[in-house]
């Protein structure tokens, strides 16, 4: 049970299903289903009471315990394939690592330049870190139940939970967030791409056509959407065709 006198609003147990679900979800796009690992039995085996004294509160730990870890194959963090965000990489939570937590903290007051930061309560903690300017950087808060995302030199939100990765879920849908092999993660809205036309069509040619060397612009973003959708995006994405294809199309932009 918690230190607090207050419930959680979830379960350590609905908390780990919460992000399984997410995980899961991720495995139906971009991401591969071998890279969900799922806690031992027991949990993680380094969130014990001398590693992690003085951390966090103990349903925080009992929670960072037993949360399953989406591994990503992809081993540089500016590629979008291991990113669950715009600019956004998940810590490596399955091994405890104090300053892994601790690094980002101070976005928690929203402001990385402010002098009267807000201290992270005892039971929240940083599963997810941006990097640049609009990065997300997401803290789990186990008691409220909520993700704070707080948005790197910009604003932060807070929502439960569940809704968050529910909305998030759609943002990949509707690929509003767009995960290209070797490229940043690309999300709509900070693109400033508007809104697609039914019935608009591209063609490679055109893309490869474009005189901008720099993998991102407006026409590359539509047709990548076109391209995903023609292999079945989201509800039956074949995702080792459409990323092969991806990666000749970039390669020959960047040629």
């Amino acid at each position: 049970m918690p230190d607090e006198e207050e419930l959680p609003v979830y379960s350590a147990s609905e908390i780990a299903a919460i992000l399984l679900d997410f995980f899961t979800f991720l495995t139906t796009l971009h991401c591969h289903p071998d890279d969900i690992v799922m806690p031992p039995p027991g949990g993680w085996p380094d969130y014990t009471p001398e590693n992690c004294a003085g951390f966090k509160s103990d349903f925080a730990i009992e929670v960072l315990r037993n949360l399953p870890y989406l591994d990503s194959r992809a081993s540089d963090h500016s590629d979008s394939l291991g990113q669950i965000h715009y600019k956004s990489h998940l810590l490596d939570y399955s091994t405890f690592d104090l300053e892994r937590f601790t690094d980002q903290e101070h976005l928690w007051s929203g402001s990385e330049e402010s002098e009267d930061e807000e201290t992270v309560p005892d039971h929240a903690f940083i599963i997810a870190e941006g990097f640049e300017s609009g990065g997300r950087t997401l803290f789990l808060d186990v008691l409220e139940g909520e993700i704070f995302e707080a948005e790197i030199r910009c604003d932060d939100f807070r929502e439960d939970l569940k809704e968050y990765f529910e909305d998030l879920k759609e943002k990949y849908r509707s690929l509003e967030l767009i995960p290209c092999p070797g490229e940043e993660m690309i999300e709509v809205r900070a693109a400033g791409v508007g809104p697609e036309i039914p019935g608009e069509v591209f063609s490679e040619e055109e893309v490869l056509m474009q005189t901008d060397e720099l993998w991102g612009t407006h026409l590359d973003i539509r047709y990548t959407r076109q391209l995903y959708r023609a292999f079945g995006w989201p509800n039956a994405f074949r995702r080792d065709e459409a990323l092969r294809e991806m990666k000749e199309l970039i390669a020959k932009r960047k040629s």
